[in-house]
Parts: C-alpha cells; structure tokens; sequence
C-alpha cells in the first residue's frame, strides 16, 4: 500500500484527538524555549547570547520533536552546515566549505562529545560523527567558522559537539520505520546523598537499509555522573559504540539516481565496515576564591575499525586502532567588574596503527592490475603527541563596548614507524610493471608542526536586544597522519606544513521573548591547503577564498504557533594555480559547494498535548568535478512531524520524511574513471515512536 493513502489520513486523525489530549506544563512538546546555552566555546555553560554569532544550538526540544535517524538530518538545521549524508551511518563534514573529503579532509571539523574529541589528534576520520551518542543528546552545539582558543587543530571549518545530560527523565523510546528500520533509546537517572546524580542512557538501532544488500545494526551506551561537595563539582562520564554495517557505494552514470530501480541497487555488496569506539573521562571543578575557577579533565580513547574501501580499484581491506589519553585544564580569573581572563594547558598521547590489504587481483586493465597488487600496501605504527597553551581576556571597555581577544600555541609530533618494506614495491619485495605500484611507504621518520593562533572580537550592545559584534580570527590543522605516510606513486616523502584560516565576521543578532535572529557575514581565507595533485603527491600551497551569509531565526508567533529559518549562501573559489589535465582551477567555484541551502520549519501546538511540524529543505546545485563541467541540480525536500501526548506517561510521534517521495541525491560526484556517481536519497519513508517517560 502507498505510504500516500495511509500517512496523510494517520495525521488528520492524529490532528482530530490532539484536542482530548491532556495537558501538563512538563510536556517534552510544549512550547520550544528560545534561550539556549552552550559549552563548545569556553568549556563552562555560557547563554548563547553571550558567545559569538557563529555558535549555534539545537536543544532538547528541536532534537526530540526530529529524532533524527541520521545526525546529518540535525545538523542540517544550522546554517551553514551542508553535510552530506553518505550510505548507512556514513556522512562527510561541511561547515563553511565545500564537502570535504580526501586522506586529511576530517581534519576541517573538530567532532567532540563533552568538548572531548572523539578521534586522536591527528587522526581523524570522516565518518567519525557516528562515534557519537547525538540520539539521547540534551543539546548539539556547532560553531562555524573558527572556534575560541579553548580548541585548536582541526576546529579549521567548525566545530560539532554533542552534549548528554546527567539530569534527565527515565524513558523508552521504540521506533519503527520504512525499510525494516528499529530503534530502542532508554535513559534511566539516579540521585544518591551528597548531591550525587547521574544517568545511564541505551541506544539500540537496527536498520534494513533501503537498497540492495545493504544496512547497519548499532550499539550506543553512555554513563553521565555529577557530584557536588563543597566547593567541588565532578563530572565522570563513559561512551561506548559498536557499528556493523553492510555498505552500499555509489550508483553510476548521469542522472542515475532518478531511476527508482538503479537507486536501489548496490554495485558493493562486498563493502562493510565495522567500527568500536570507547571514550571515558573524569573532570574536577573547584571554586577557589570568589573570582578564582580551575578546572580539570583528565580522558582515554579507544577506537578501531574495519572497512573495505569499496571506492577504490582492488577494494582493499583498511584496519586501523587508536588509543591514547588527554587532558583539558584551563584556569578562570574575575580580575574585575569589568576584566576576566582566562588560561589553560592541554594535551594529547595517541598509539595509531593502520594497515592497508587487498586479498584478490584488481580487476580491470592490465595497467591496474599490474600497479595495484594483492598483499600489504601499508601497515604502520605512528605515536602522536599533542601540546597546547592558551589564554583568552574579556574585557568590558565600557557599558555597550567589549572586546574578546584569544592567543594559542599548539605543537603537533609524530614519530612514524613502518613495519613492512618502504619505497612503491610489493610487500615481498618486486617491482610492480607500467613504473611501479601505486601505493607508496615512506620510511621511518619524525615530524613536527607548531601554530600560533591569535583572535579579536569587538562587541556592541546597545541595548538588552541588539548586539553587533566584528571578529578576526585565524584557524588551523596540522597535516595528519594519512596525508604524510599514506603515499602513492614516485612520492617518498610529503613535505607537509600547517593549514590555516583566516577570517573576518560581521554579526547582529537580536533577541527577545518571542523572537532571536542573526545575521552573519564572513570572508575566510584558506592558506596551504594539502591536495593530491596531479602527480598523486600529496602536497600543500593551495589556496580556497570563501565568502557568504548566514541567517538563522527562531520566532514564538504565539502561544500556538512557532516558525523557524535558517539559510546560507556562500561561494567558494580556488584561489590559487593549480592543475588538472589542462585545465588551471584558479578562479573556479570548489566543486561539491553549493551556493545557497537551507531549511525552514513551522511549528504548531495548540496545547501542550499535541504538536505539529513540517519543514521545507533546500539544496541547491552545485558542479562536482574541480574543472566546472558537470553538475548537480540540487533539490527541495517536504517533511512532516507530529507528536501526541497520551497522558503523563506515554506519547506517540510520527515522522514523514520526503513527503513527496523526490528522487534525489544525498552526494552527487563525478570522476574520469567512473563519470557521474551518486549516493541516491531515500524515497519517502515513514517512522512511528512510542515513548514512555516518567
């Protein structure tokens, strides 16, 4: 049956009881608060009112009433963000830029749970934003464009961090879904004497998958724990992940998505990936004086995973492991009404391996079959340690005028070991035909990369409403691992130095009871970014220009009426020379970087039983090869949600995804080998949830 003939009838009906629903002014669906606060910029609960314009925030609320399947369906709420979802739980980062993607391309969004980076420094990954637990989130917070001091390396485009609450309700949470899809979320909270309480939270996910041979089965536990005595405020906090997961890669050839049959299929039911993640931390907070705060946080991480790379000739097998330890200090001082400071030392240790092997003969050419052979292509150990100081002074110059200025300095070592035979050769030894084989190991070797990274920021706050705020900043990322000792072709050795942004915002955001709204203009600057050119060495020089606007409102019409808006338009350019084929991109728009996108969403409640939400999604097109010769039409998606409150206890939700059933394409991509190739959009599917909370 058509999901047309039963889901528009399911809301009518929904709409007709919601006036019988009961009423309680605890309802998770009452009307959405417009104050939110965040940590991502300073470590320490801060309004966003008070942080800069390009911090933002989904709170409870919005996450509840979304209850995304994917964290990509979230954070396409936040200007600016034009993530791309990929197959299965797989997604790749956009803040501010084009889809990033490549060996570092992880390295421009800085993912963090707690304020804690979810991968070690150096070693990212792209996919890693489905290490997070965002499904039983309290808050997502995202900062676009260059984050405060607090953080460094890898927060280049923005920053994405996922905060779970120790104070929450016991609840359960069934869903279920198009495509066999299954979700169980539970949270249960506990209070002990001595101003103790914490909460354990479950997320159990099982999803068919809507194409061919493919879907994920994922395993989510967390543990929140805060303490008070006396002057003390601990935080303990533990996150364990499991992904396994069936993959489906890209459908071939233009305009292939539209084609409901060749949408469905998988051209890799071979390709999977499976994935294991622990994080877990202990924080202490002490008031030392009235004016005096420290605050300490000690961590460990540990992650491995295993793909195969269907996207490459051979779909080689990828393994890597991780594990290390960190901690985050920081000390705050009230030096008057007026001055406070701030100053703290972080670090990192990480253990890193990674072996790369192909099991069968690559199919296709001789000349690929020949380049690319069967065994060991890498297999190496990298011990990576991080080191960073830094400071930020708010200084009030008088009642409306302010100024923020933030200094760090960041050093970056790798200390690399090879365990199989360095140079382009097979792992016993021979010479691969047609000059040699793809995959070159360099040798043994050290490197080492410092940064010094200042901003200001001017503020003008005219009134309780209004504030206008100016702000320079500059970004960074050291090479990471990949880029330097994963090689390919004659390269034996990748001179690589820092990334670095600069940028320039102009902000007004106004804010009352029933409305806050931003304006947000930037100009970024991207120095020395690594590319692999035409040779296949990974190199560094280039240059990306950025410019755009970001709006966001949320407006409370009335009590039973709430609209929602955020959109962006943005363009970014190459900017330096730089070669492909015959074609010099200088002066082309970055390919996978549309101009324009956005959403937004109109929210109805007539009591605090029931609610109603749709929301209009929009991509624009984009070109997705560098030279500007092929490209993607974009799309506009409708969405429906509803929530209905049972009684005290019990709520049901449904959510009707793509309403309209559009074909489209999640990522459309073009390369010389394969020609146009697209990760194609799900057809309209419907999800219903049970929940029950005390």
């Amino acid at each position: 049956m058509q999901c047309s003939k039963i889901c528009l009838p399911l809301v009518m009906v929904t709409s007709s009881v919601a006036a019988f629903a009961q009423s309680s002014d605890d309802s998770p669906y009452s009307a959405r608060p417009l104050e939110e606060v965040a940590v991502i910029s300073r470590r320490v609960a801060t309004p966003v009112v008070d942080l800069p314009a390009n911090v933002s925030v989904l709170g409870n609320q919005r996450l509840r009433e979304l209850s995304a399947v994917h964290i990509q369906q979230a954070l396409s709420q936040i200007p600016g963000v034009s993530m791309q979802r990929g197959n299965g739980q797989e997604s790749l980062p956009a803040i501010r830029s084009a889809v990033q993607t490549g060996a570092g391309a992880c390295g421009s969004v800085l993912v963090m749970e707690e304020g804690i980076p979810v991968r070690g420094a150096g070693a990212c990954n792209v996919n890693e934003l489905f290490d997070t637990h965002f499904e039983q989130a309290a808050s997502l917070e995202v900062v676009r464009g260059a984050n405060s001091a607090f953080y460094g390396s890898n927060a280049l485009n923005g920053s994405v961090n996922v905060v779970l609450s120790p104070d929450v309700s016991d609840h359960v949470r069934v869903e279920l879904g198009s495509h066999n899809y299954r979700r169980l979320g539970a949270a249960t909270s506990y209070q002990t004497a001595g101003d103790s309480l914490g909460a354990l939270f479950l997320t159990l996910t099982d999803d068919g998958g809507y194409r061919d041979e493919a879907g994920y089965d994922q395993r989510k536990l967390s543990w929140r724990h805060q303490h008070r005595l006396d002057d003390w405020t601990v935080n303990i906090g533990a996150t364990m992940t499991r992904l396994d997961q069936e993959t489906a890669g890209f459908v071939i050839g233009e305009n292939s998505y539209l084609d409901a049959r060749l949408a469905r299929q998988n051209l890799d039911p071979e390709a999977y990936r499976h994935s294991r993640s622990a994080r877990a931390w202990l924080g202490a907070t002490r008031q030392l004086t009235t004016d005096d705060e420290v605050n300490a946080t000690l961590y460990i991480r540990d992650t491995s995973m295993e793909f195969l790379q269907h996207f490459l000739p051979g779909d080689p097998l990828e393994e890597n492991t991780q594990t290390g330890f960190g901690w985050q200090s920081v000390w705050r001082h009230q030096q008057s009404a007026s001055l406070q400071w701030a100053m703290g030392f972080d670090g990192e240790l990480n253990a890193l391996t990674l072996t790369q092997s192909q099991a069968e003969p690559t199919p296709g050419s001789d000349f690929l079959r020949e380049t690319i052979p069967t065994g060991i292509h890498y297999d190496y150990e990298v011990d990576a340690r991080q080191l960073a100081l830094f400071g930020q002074m708010e200084w009030q110059l008088t009642e409306t005028l302010g100024v923020v200025a933030d200094l760090r300095w960041e050093s970056m070592h790798y200390d690399y070991d090879n365990l199989t035979l360095a140079g382009r050769t097979r792992d016993d030894g021979s010479e691969c035909g047609f000059g040699g084989c793809r995959y070159s190991r360099p040798a043994d070797r050290r490197d080492q990369f410092q940064h010094v990274s200042p901003k200001l920021e001017l503020r003008y706050q005219p009134d309780s409403r209004w504030r206008w705020s100016m702000r320079l900043a500059d970004a960074f990322r050291a090479p990471q691992a990949t880029e330097l000792y994963r090689l390919q072709r004659a390269q034996n050795v990748a001179e690589l130095d820092v990334v670095n942004a600069l940028s320039t915002e102009f902000a007004v955001r106004y804010t009352s009871d029933q409305l806050v709204a931003s304006l947000v203009a930037f100009d970024a600057q991207f120095k020395n970014l690594i590319i692999r050119d035409s040779d296949f060495f990974n190199v560094d020089g280039q240059a990306v220009d950025s410019h755009g606007l970001e709006l966001a409102v949320q407006w409370q019409i009335n009590s039973a009426w709430q609209w929602s808006v955020n959109g962006s338009w943005a363009t970014h350019r190459y900017a330096s020379e730089q070669l492909v084929g015959e074609v010099n991109l200088n002066g082309n728009l970055v390919d996978t970087a549309p101009k324009q996108f956005g959403s937004t969403q109109l929210g109805w409640s007539p009591n605090t039983g029931f609610s109603m939400q749709v929301e209009w999604q929009h991509m624009g097109d984009y070109f997705t090869d560098p030279e500007n010769e092929h490209r993607y039409p974009g799309h506009n998606l409708l969405h429906l949600r509803s929530q209905l409150k049972l009684n005290e206890t019990w709520a049901l939700s449904m959510q009707l995804n793509n309403v309209l059933d559009k074909r489209y394409a999640e990522r459309a991509d073009f390369t010389s080998f394969t020609g146009d190739r697209y990760f194609p959009g799900q057809p309209r599917s419907v999800y219903f949830s049970l929940e029950w909370h005390h």
